[in-house]
């Protein structure tokens, strides 16, 4: 029996539900005049609250919009843009099979407003005809979106209000600028965490999507142990190497991953 005979006729579940929070049409057409198409540009990691930072882009005016989420939701994100598939479907993936089982389509996401530091969103559904909106946070509704193949858009008035880029660009490390890679001393609650069994070495906390680091294979909970033989032990000595190698140069990284070392090969960004 198909998902939605098996949903509708079971009780277990009707559009309706999410269906409550539905907006007016007439205000989801003011917003789709005065909003401007968005592109996922990347996934960044705050230096100052750890927290992680989708960053949208507008496709003309190459205007940015970043959005602080949480790390599951970024995480749900990443695995998207890089097609990683799970073994089991995570909330994102479970949205996208009902409503493909339902026969509904996203048709955009839109960014809607900013108040007290909170971001807003709506998902625009089509069902059996009609047209719905449905209230979302943005984090959500860009995981869904990118499943679903819609068009994410961001309201005018949420690009005006939006917080600046630029302090979060300037306060980043040398790996962060050059290889998109955030990371940490280890110390002994780290390593417990992560479960590693050493205490030296520099922690992997976070990755930027499409980023060097990322492309190379580096993963959040790595341990970075020696680059190119030159043992690290503090994110200062990690620095004070990338600030002294040449652009182009190649670096060999031995990292601890689960207990296994690894050898990790990527040029440092010309």
């Amino acid at each position: 029996m198909a998902i939605k005979e098996v949903l509708v006729k079971k009780g277990i579940l009707s559009l309706s539900f999410f269906f409550l929070c539905a907006w007016p049409l007439s205000l989801a057409a003011s917003q789709e005049e005065s909003s401007v198409e968005m592109t996922v540009k990347n996934l960044l990691l705050d230096p100052s609250t750890q927290t992680p930072v989708v960053l949208l882009e507008s496709s003309k005016e190459k205007k940015a919009l970043p959005i602080w989420i949480g790390v599951d939701e970024a995480t749900s994100i990443a695995l998207e843009i890089k097609k990683v598939s799970l073994p089991r479907p995570n909330t994102h993936d479970l949205i996208r099979n009902i409503l493909n089982g339902l026969g509904a389509a996203v048709q955009r996401i839109t960014i809607t407003d900013l108040r007290n530091d909170i971001y807003y969103a709506s998902i625009a559904l089509k069902f059996k005809g009609q047209d719905y909106q449905i209230d979302s946070r943005p984090s959500d509704a860009i995981a869904v979106a990118l499943r679903m193949k819609a068009p994410i858009y961001a309201s005018m008035k949420v690009l005006d209000k939006a917080k600046p880029f630029g302090p979060l660009e300037k306060t980043r490390s040398e790996s962060h600028r050059t290889l998109g890679l955030q990371t940490q001393d280890l110390t002994p609650e780290l390593a417990s965490l992560f479960d590693i069994k050493t205490s030296a070495g520099v922690l992997v906390s976070y990755v930027d999507l499409g980023s060097a680091a990322s492309d190379a294979g580096l993963q959040r909970g790595d341990v970075i142990l020696k680059v190119n033989e030159k043992s690290m032990q503090k994110t200062a000595e990690l620095e004070s190497f990338l600030q002294s190698a040449k652009k182009g140069e190649l670096l060999k990284m031995e990292v601890l991953r689960k207990g296994k070392t690894v050898t990790i090969s990527l040029n440092l960004p010309s």
